[in-house]
């Protein structure tokens, strides 16, 4: 090559490295001895260190460092393999090598989830999550940035667990047929093209939801504690996804069915904190609302729209039964506003035909024909009114008659709308929908009316609630109802006196038809929101029978309680539920004796 001054220079002396001028701006040397060309170039000191120059290790360093490598690899070994030994009594044996035990989750301890004995893990560390997202939204959307959904490997043992395709396919099948029908949060067309895709490499999130599916599908051995091995899996699980940012739907999703199956089984406090957790994930994501950040990629169907908009349903619901018998505390998740649309046809979605979904507005409508988890999710919104007014103390006593008497109102002509929806001929051409689907908003709607009835009823517990709040400017008279507080305070405790009696025979009457469907079908697809309301009924006439001593009561008292025990065999929370009403009985037997 030639200088600017037109002198050929030799290309053969080459420096071990960069001059110390390039270093220092970053530039690229061409490493050109004595001077490299763009020192040369631009008139600059150009000079190679001595200090700078890497030697060649002499035969005594190099073995040194092969010693500190083999070292480092013993120390690394030693290390897993004492981690593959903490995973089972079973599973790890004292040299780290693993026995001959399958890598079946059912079989292994929580840790086999996420690390395989004698092996180093086969995942790097989380992937980068944009915190800008978190710490300045608006500038996040100033820049549109978009967060890119990493691919989070599948712990060695979870797609075993999963059992063959045969096995897995089975396992959908059989929560399609059961624990869809009274909670449609997962896309039943969307999951099967999933599935048919030979160039969808599946993920740790599908892994995880397909575990789910197979936890809140699964029957607990009569005796066993519901935190099986299974149980402790799935949750292990859940939370390696989470903490390796693997943030889609699928991962709610998960969260969702892990906290049905934990209420379900009366896991606490576990449920309470999961539900909690599910609500703060699905507000992050953004599904509570469209003019907020998103953390998942726009939708590209509708098919995919309508599932979005189900899970955040699915989480208001479990929110708000969750907070029936727990007072006091305030909402997961935000209260949907009336212009939020309720989920569309059930059957319809399944089928990915698009259908217009019904405002909240306009679903109390008695000509407006809402599918049933719609009114499922209609009932936890009322229900979910009921609880807040109760825990209101701070409502003055002018507005909390009035609206007391309003949330009743609203319920019970959601409760008058329910059983012809029951008996509608579309719900007749779908099976399991037509016998099942709408006990679960009847419920929720019965143990809505239960509960602000009970606060209502006895006027020494009604009292208590009325001192909290205070009295403001035209405490004389109810808002817009034209009666006096008085008078007010009257009418809402003669309504939840025979609303008590009134609902609690109607429970009966749902009751009797679940058992029925048990009879008939099993009591796999039985949801466990249906619980409460035969709780509370069940209560009620326990308290009946100790006042009047009426035989009709104790005969529907002991109808109600078999039904606790056949349903327990699915759901632990019926038989929680029983060992309170039986206590119950006891104190009012020992009462009156």
């Amino acid at each position: 090559m030639e200088d600017h001054d037109g002198q050929e220079r030799t290309t053969s002396e080459i420096a071990p490295q960069a001059c110390g001028s390039c270093r220092k701006q970053k530039r690229r040397c061409d490493k050109q001895l004595p001077t490299c060309s763009l020192c040369l170039r631009i008139g600059r000191n150009c000079g190679y260190s001595a200090e700078t120059q890497t030697n060649q290790p002499s035969p005594e360093e190099f073995a040194a460092l092969k010693d500190q490598v083999a070292s480092l690899e013993q120390l690394l070994r030693t290390t897993t393999q004492s981690s593959g030994s903490l995973q089972s009594g079973t599973n790890g044996t004292p040299n780290g090598s693993s026995s001959n035990s399958s890598n079946s989750l059912n079989g292994n301890s929580p840790a086999s989830l996420l690390l395989s004995p004698g092996r180093p893990p086969p995942w790097t560390g989380p992937a980068s999550f944009p915190s800008l997202f978190f710490l300045d939204s608006n500038a996040f959307e100033y820049e549109r940035l978009q967060i890119q959904a990493p691919h989070v490997k599948v712990p060695p043992g979870a797609l075993t667990a999963l059992g063959s395709s045969a096995e897995l396919r089975e396992m959908i099948e059989h929560y399609f047929a059961t624990v869809h029908v009274y909670y449609p949060i997962i896309s039943k067309i969307r999951l099967y093209q999933h599935l048919a895709n030979p160039l969808h490499e599946p993920g740790a999130d599908i892994a995880l939801l397909f575990l789910a599916m197979k936890l809140i599908c699964s029957d607990i051995p009569e005796g066993q504690p519901p935190q099986t091995q299974l149980y402790l899996d799935v949750k292990s699980f859940y939370s390696y996804v989470e903490a390796q940012n693997g943030f889609s739907i699928q991962l709610i999703q998960s969260l969702c069915l892990i906290s049905l199956y934990e209420l379900g089984h009366c896991v606490y406090p576990a449920a309470y904190l999961s539900i909690g957790a599910s609500a703060r994930l699905g507000h992050a994501m953004g599904l509570h609302a469209k003019g907020v950040p998103q953390m998942l990629a726009r939708p590209s169907t509708w098919t995919e729209q309508e599932e979005r908009r189900r899970v955040w349903w699915g989480v208001i619901v479990l929110d708000r039964f969750i907070n029936i018998g727990h007072r006091g505390k305030s909402f997961g998740s935000n209260d949907p506003g009336l212009d939020c649309h309720l989920p569309t046809d059930d059957a319809a979605w399944d089928r990915g035909q698009m259908l217009v979904a019904a405002p909240l507005s306009l679903s109390a409508s008695q000509t407006t024909r809402v599918s049933p988890f719609a009114r499922t999710c209609q009932s936890a919104h009322l229900l979910g009114k009921a609880i807040a007014h109760i825990d209101d103390k701070q409502l003055p006593l002018s507005y909390r008659f009035g609206e007391a008497l309003q949330i009743s109102r609203t319920l019970r002509a959601l409760a008058d709308v329910l059983p012809d929806d029951t008996a509608s001929p579309e719900l007749m051409d779908t099976n399991d929908l037509e016998t099942s689907a709408p006990y679960t908003s009847m419920a929720i709607a019965y143990s809505g009316l239960l509960t602000l009835y009970d606060a209502y009823s006895c006027t020494e517990q009604a009292s208590t609630l009325h001192l909290a709040g205070e009295a403001g400017p035209g405490a004389e008279h109810g808002r817009g109802t034209g009666l006096s507080m008085g008078e007010e305070q009257l009418q809402m405790q003669q309504a939840s006196i025979h609303g008590l009696e009134e609902i609690s025979s109607r429970v009966l009457f749902l009751a009797r038809r679940v058992r029925r469907n048990v009879d008939s079908k099993g009591v796999a697809a039985v949801s466990p929101l249906v619980v409460d309301a035969i709780y509370q009924a069940a209560a009620n006439y326990a308290w009946y029978v100790r006042e009047t001593s009426d035989p009709t009561c104790g005969e529907r008292l002991l109808e109600l309680k078999e039904l606790l025990v056949l349903l327990d065999r699915r759901w632990k929370v019926a038989g929680e539920y029983l060992r309170i009403v039986e206590a119950a009985e006891f104190y009012l037997q020992s009462a009156i004796r």
